[in-house]
């Protein structure tokens, strides 16, 4: 480790108690997804990175598309001639509504070494230790030839158009390599499944409720399909298990159907998530269930169903382990902490799917755990969050190439 890394990693260390104060402050915003006036909160959050960066002489720009919100983005700016590494992930939040809360979810608490609250791990702790890795950037002297980038967006929770596929859009961000700061337990997320959000609309005839035979019952119909779906085997859907991603899965999720008691719904919808694994092409899992549903109508003329994409379609992506990407941030886990990065799979790209489109190499990989998110008393371990910023800075330093100075 040369002088200008030992200056960073001294910085973050002072810097721990900064830290923990902003992700606090991340924290005691209630920029919950969905909500109404939730578009608020995701402008209170940019207007707050905003004048932290300012601080720290980084100017920020917010990005917004009504009406789903405000967006916020924030480069250290290289020479010119080197990559732009980017980092962060998305500020907004599931509900907090657990009575299982043990204190204010939304006012953070220090506990056992631990950061607790809602998003504490997913993930505006992330949030803050990529500030922190740029402060730290920013206040070493060292001269970097490339950019790095802060992304903090929002819609990340409902899959939605406003946040990281609205950045893509704007053409503002799009760096040479993407490091996504959601929770892993400290490990490198190198492989991800694919995701498409679908929905089945059945239709039906209505009638009264006392007379069912005259119509068609859209909620039996449903039913039938979703019997259906939950028979298929592996020879319908064709898959190979992976060691990190295990096998593809189709979960049904969300139904609606019916208006009254005493009458027979015309019409029913339901969800289906479906996960793949490498191999898999979401377009032909896709075609299988609109076929079967086909082949249902065939053999039943009171069946009547069409199946559309929410969102989220992507096709599983896995790195190899010798990456760019992959190796770097093995070697400043090593120099970090002093141990070797463990590789592990993810059940999703999330934000990262708007890069793997891009062909642009991004990975997963921050403080926190999956088993505590979603659920009361969220937490992110403080000591990882500090080692976490120091993995980042020293990454950043090697793909933005980082001189000597100090």
């Amino acid at each position: 480790m040369n002088d200008a890394e030992k200056k960073v990693m001294e910085i973050i260390d002072a810097g721990r108690d900064d830290l923990i104060r902003i992700a606090s402050d991340l924290i005691a915003v209630p920029s919950v997804s969905g909500k109404p006036g939730a578009g608020k909160y995701y402008e209170q959050m940019a207007d707050y990175l905003d004048g932290e960066f300012a601080k720290i002489g980084i100017k920020g720009e917010k990005l917004s598309l009504p009406p789903g919100g405000t967006n916020f983005i924030a480069s250290l700016q290289g020479c010119g001639h080197g990559r732009t590494l980017a980092m962060g992930g998305h500020y907004d939040v599931v509900p907090a509504d657990e009575p299982e809360w043990e204190t204010d979810p939304f006012k953070a608490e220090i506990r056992n070494g631990c950061l607790f609250g809602r998003g504490a791990a997913d993930m505006k702790g992330g949030l803050a230790v990529c500030f922190m890795t740029m402060k730290a950037l920013a206040e070493c002297g060292v001269s970097l030839q490339g950019d790095v980038q802060f992304i903090a967006s929002v819609d990340e929770e409902t899959g939605g158009p406003y946040g990281i596929d609205y950045i893509a859009a704007t053409g503002k961000c799009v760096p040479d390599m993407f490091i996504n700061a959601e929770q892993t337990e400290m490990k490198i997320v190198t492989a991800f499944k694919g995701c498409a959000w679908l929905r089945v609309k059945v239709r039906g005839r209505s009638a009264h409720g006392g007379r069912p035979e005259t119509g068609v019952n859209a909620v039996v119909k449903a039913a039938e399909i979703i019997r259906m779906l939950g028979s298929l085997d592996g020879r319908e859907i064709t898959y190979k298990r992976d060691p990190f991603l295990n096998g593809f899965s189709m979960n049904i999720s969300c139904i609606s159907g019916g208006q009254a008691v005493n009458a027979v719904p015309d019409e029913c919808s339901f969800t289906v998530d479906c996960r793949f694994v490498p191999g898999q092409d979401y377009n032909e899992v896709i075609n299988v269930i609109r076929g079967k549903i086909a082949e249902m109508s065939a053999a039943d003329p009171d069946l009547d169903a069409e199946v559309e994409i929410i969102s989220r379609c992507t096709n599983a992506v896995r790195f190899p382990a010798d990456a760019e990407l992959v190796e770097v941030l093995s070697q400043s886990i090593r120099e970090a902490t002093g141990h070797d990065g463990e590789q592990c799979g993810f059940l999703a790209a999330g934000d990262n799917g708007v890069f793997h489109r891009q062909g642009i190499p991004a990975l997963v990989f921050g403080p926190g755990s999956p088993a505590v998110i979603h659920k009361a008393n969220e937490y992110c371990n403080i000591d990882d969050m500090v080692e976490a910023a120091k993995i980042y800075a020293l990454a950043a330093m090697r793909i933005c190439g980082a001189g000597q100075k100090v």
